[in-house]
């Protein structure tokens, strides 16, 4: 029996032949969200809020808890949308919202949307489920 030895190089070349093709597309497959804002009176309403966190994978009382802070006024969950006191535009609160996904969603390490919201006493941490990584983020007081 006879022992065969390949070059480095044709090793290489046959590994590369057995890797999966990779997508010709560049998009991403994590699409942020916007808010469908309605103001009616002296109330804004985000009409898709539930939705919005379901696709950032949070609690609606966390991101709710964040904007009202951010935009210093009270507010309440109402089934599938989020109740606003005062008037805030569509710009105002897409960009806090964005501002919410950089802090609270994207993992600092690798920058991949996969990722919880972990609670450890009063600290939350930043479990992001690709790299592993685990990071405190800002309380919200």
């Amino acid at each position: 029996m006879s022992i065969k030895f390949y070059s480095y190089e044709k090793l290489l070349d046959r590994a590369l032949t057995k890797l999966p093709k990779r997508p010709t597309s560049r998009g991403e497959r994590f699409k942020i969200p916007v808010f469908e804002v309605m103001i009616s009176g002296k109330r804004t309403f985000i009409q898709n809020f539930k939705q919005v966190s379901d696709t950032l994978n949070r609690d609606p009382r966390h991101l709710l808890r964040f904007l009202l802070k951010e935009l210093a006024a009270p507010g309440s969950l109402e089934g599938n949308m989020a109740v606003i006191q005062g008037e805030f535009n569509y710009r105002r609160l897409n960009s806090l919202l964005q501002r919410y996904i950089k802090i609270y969603v994207f993992c600092p390490v690798c920058n991949n949307p996969d990722t919880f919201l972990i609670k450890d006493k009063r600290v939350y941490f930043l479990k992001c489920g690709a790299c592993g990584a685990v990071s405190s983020v800002p309380p919200l007081v």
